[in-house]
C-alpha cells in the first residue's frame, strides 16, 4: 500500500526550491519523526511556507471529473476510486491543510487524481515518508523563474 501526503506550496517557495525539492521533503519526514518543541517549531515552518487547502473547489472539481468512472464513490471529504478488475484502488482524503491518499495496486489509480489535482494549483508537492519519494504534481518550468527588469 502506497501512502501519499500533498500540500500546497507558497508560489515563491516553490520558485525558491526548485531543482532542490529534497529540502522540502526533509523538512515534511523530520516534521514527522520531531518531538516536543522542535516538532511544534517544525510545524509552524511548514504552515508558513503552505496554504490552506481549497476544499469546495477540490471536492467540485474532483466529483466533477470522476463521475464518469464506474468505480468512484465520495462520502464527505473521502473521495475513492476502485476498478475491481485491476484489482487497484485509491483513497483521497481532503483536509484543512493537506490531502491524504492511500493506493494500492496499479499506479494508474493514484495518477487519475494526480492529474484532476495538478489541474487545480499550480504548486502541490506530494511525497510519501515511507518510499521517501517526492516531487511536483506540476512541474514547474524554468521560463516561470525568469525575471526580468522592465526596460
Amino acid at each position: 500500500m502506497r501512502h501519499y501526503e500533498l500540500y500546497i506550496v507558497e508560489e515563491d517557495v516553490a520558485r525558491q526550491y526548485y531543482g532542490q525539492e529534497s529540502k522540502l521533503f526533509y523538512l515534511f519526514l523530520e516534521h514527522e519523526k520531531a518531538k516536543g518543541s522542535q516538532k511544534e517549531i517544525l510545524r509552524k515552518q511548514i504552515e508558513y511556507i503552505t496554504k490552506p487547502i481549497p476544499a469546495l473547489l477540490l471536492q467540485q472539481k474532483l466529483k466533477q471529473d470522476l463521475m464518469k468512472i464506474e468505480g468512484y464513490r465520495k462520502k464527505k471529504n473521502t473521495h475513492l476510486i476502485e476498478i475491481i478488475d485491476r484489482d487497484s484502488k485509491a483513497e483521497l482524503v481532503i483536509g484543512s491543510d493537506a490531502l491524504y491518499l492511500t493506493a494500492e495496486g496499479s499506479f494508474e489509480i493514484e495518477t487519475m487524481f494526480f492529474e484532476i489535482l495538478r489541474k487545480c494549483e499550480p504548486a502541490f508537492f506530494a511525497f510519501s515518508i515511507s518510499e521517501h519519494r517526492y516531487g511536483w504534481l506540476k512541474p514547474l518550468k524554468q521560463q516561470d523563474f525568469l525575471r526580468t527588469n522592465p526596460v
